[in-house]
């Protein structure tokens, strides 16, 4: 798995890296949807990795059905700092999720 991973990174020329976000910025948040704050069409919120709370424009019924689905999938989310005290929250626009696995017995 790491090796897909590496493979991952280097194809899209990503890295991983610590340090301070600032107010207003957008990054790549790399991570999993890990809890559901908020379904309600139009203002969805989710909390990323565990300690991140993504706010997101999510109209469509069917689509916020996607994300929980999605929920603990890694994903990439295209996102805007709005806060960083208490916690982070972040305006998210775009989710991007790696293909489906499938197995077969």
């Amino acid at each position: 798995m790491e090796q897909k991973e590496q493979n991952f990174f280097e194809k899209y020329g990503l890295e991983v890296s610590a340090g301070e976000v600032e107010l207003g910025k957008t990054y790549p948040i790399y991570g999993m949807i890990t809890k559901i704050l908020d379904e309600t069409p139009g203002h969805v919120v989710v909390e990323i990795n565990f300690s991140i709370t993504a706010n997101m424009i999510v109209p469509e019924k069917d689509k916020v059905e996607v994300l929980k689905e999605r929920a603990f999938e890694p994903g990439i989310f295209i996102s805007t700092v709005t806060t960083k005290q208490p916690t982070v929250t972040v305006d998210c626009q775009t989710v991007v999720f790696g293909r489906r696995q499938t197995y077969s017995a």
